[in-house]
C-alpha cells in the first residue's frame, strides 16, 4: 500500500525551500505536488555569510535553528493547503535541513532547522538528521542522491546522473543486468554556488537566468586552469564537499593573480568550471555513451550551462530529468520524502559504496508531533 510523505530540501544556494508531496510504496513513488517556498533575502544573506565566514555566535546559531524550523514547518503547511491534503493524511515529513558546515574529515555535518519544531508546528512526525548515521560508520555523509537516482533512472544498462545544485554530484547507476557493479557517486565540486555568488556580487542578481549573462562573456583560460587545479578535483572518490569550501573566499584567493578581470568573463569562467569539473569525472567513468546522462537540480534549467556540459561531452546525450517524468528542481525534495519512508520503515539506505561507510545503515531520527 502507498502512503503520502512530504520531502523538504533547502540546498547550499539557500534560494528557497523545495517541498514535495510524494505517494510512496515499497516499489513505486509518484510526485503529487511540488512548490518552492521562498527564503527571506535577509535570512539568506545570514546563511550565506556563515558559509563564507565560518563563524557564528551560539545565540545566532540557536536563533537560526528556530527560524528555519519555523520556515520548514510553514513550507509544509503551504504545500498541504495548495494540494488540499490534511496533515493527518501524511505519514511523515523528511527534512534535509540547511547545511551550515560539512566536515567528513571529523565525521560531522551540521544541518539546522530543528525537526522538533517542524513536527510540533505541523502535527506530522518528522524524520531528519540523516547524514550523521553514515558519518558515524566512517562514511562521507554525502551525497545521498545516488541511492535515489538508482530508483529513478536505473535501466538494464549502466547510466549516469548528475545533480547540479549549489554543489554538483554524480551517480553511477549499474544496470539491472550487471549485478556485480556497485552503486557509486560523489560530489564533483561547485554546481551553481559560485555562479550565484558572482551574480550577486557583480550584477546584483541572485542567479544567472538561463545563463544569459555568462553567455556574453569569454572563458579566461588561465583562471580556469588555476581553478580546476584545486586539490579537491584531483582527489579520488569517495569525496564530498560543500559551500563552506567552494565559496567566494575560495574564488577570491584564486583571483588575486588575475586583477581587472571583466565581470562577464569571470561569470563565464566559473560556469565553465562547473561544466568542466563534471565532464572530467564523466569521462573517467563512462566509455559507452549510448545511455543518456541525466541532469537534475537547478542547473538543468540553465541552457547555457547544459550546452557547455554537452560541448565537453560531445558523444553523450545530456538530458534533463524532466524527460524521465520528474522536474529537475523537485528531485532532491522527493529524495528526502523517500528517506523519510526508509526511516519510518527502518530500512537501510544503500550508500556504503558511495560514501565509503563500513556498512549500509538506517539513516536519521524521528521527532513526534
Amino acid at each position: 500500500m502507498s502512503s503520502l510523505y512530504i520531502g523538504l530540501m533547502s540546498g547550499t544556494s539557500a534560494d528557497g525551500i523545495d517541498v514535495a508531496l510524494v505517494e510512496i510504496s515499497s516499489s513505486t513513488f509518484r510526485l503529487r505536488h511540488f512548490l518552492t517556498y521562498p527564503i527571506q533575502p535577509s535570512l539568506k544573506q545570514r546563511l550565506l555569510k556563515l558559509n563564507i565566514d565560518q563563524e557564528v555566535e551560539l545565540k545566532e546559531l540557536c536563533s537560526l535553528q528556530n527560524e528555519l524550523g519555523q520556515m520548514f514547518a510553514a513550507a509544509s503547511l503551504a504545500l498541504l493547503e495548495e494540494s488540499s491534503v490534511e496533515a493527518q493524511q501524511i505519514t511523515a515529513i523528511g527534512s534535509h535541513g540547511q547545511t551550515l558546515y560539512h566536515a567528513p574529515e571529523v565525521q560531522m555535518s551540521l544541518q539546522i532547522g530543528h525537526p522538533a519544531i517542524i513536527a510540533k508546528q505541523t502535527g506530522i512526525q518528522t524524520a531528519a538528521d540523516f547524514r550523521i548515521d553514515d558519518l558515524a560508520v566512517g562514511g562521507q555523509g554525502a551525497p545521498f542522491a545516488p541511492a535515489f537516482h538508482q530508483r529513478l533512472f536505473q535501466t538494464d544498462e549502466t547510466v549516469l546522473a548528475v545533480n547540479i545544485g549549489g554543489i554538483a554530484n554524480i551517480s553511477v547507476i549499474p544496470g539491472k543486468t550487471n549485478s556485480t557493479s556497485p552503486l557509486s557517486g560523489f560530489d564533483t565540486g561547485p554546481g551553481n554556488c559560485l555562479i550565484d555568488e558572482v551574480c550577486l556580487q557583480k550584477f546584483n542578481q541572485e542567479y544567472d537566468r538561463n545563463g544569459q549573462l555568462a553567455s556574453q562573456g569569454n572563458v579566461h583560460s588561465a583562471l580556469l586552469q588555476s581553478l580546476i587545479s584545486d586539490p579537491y578535483f584531483l582527489k579520488p572518490a569517495p569525496k564530498s564537499s560543500g559551500r563552506d569550501y567552494f565559496n567566494l573566499s575560495w574564488l577570491n584567493s584564486c583571483l588575486q593573480a588575475f586583477p581587472n578581470l571583466d565581470d562577464l568573463d569571470l561569470l563565464a569562467t566559473v560556469t565553465e568550471l562547473t561544466a568542466v569539473s563534471i565532464a572530467n569525472e564523466v569521462n573517467k567513468i563512462q566509455t559507452d555513451y549510448s545511455a543518456p546522462l541525466w541532469v537534475c537540480g537547478g542547473g538543468a534549467y540553465n541552457p547555457y550551462l547544459m550546452g557547455r556540459l554537452q560541448n565537453h561531452l560531445p558523444q553523450a546525450r545530456v538530458i534533463s530529468s524532466r524527460e524521465a517524468g520528474i522536474e529537475p528542481d523537485a528531485v532532491e525534495a522527493v529524495l528526502f520524502a523517500w528517506l523519510a519512508y526508509q526511516r519510518i520503515h527502518n530500512l537501510t539506505v544503500p550508500l556504503k559504496d558511495v560514501t565509503g561507510a563500513e556498512r549500509d545503515v538506517i539513516l536519521g531520527g524521528i521527532w513526534q508531533p
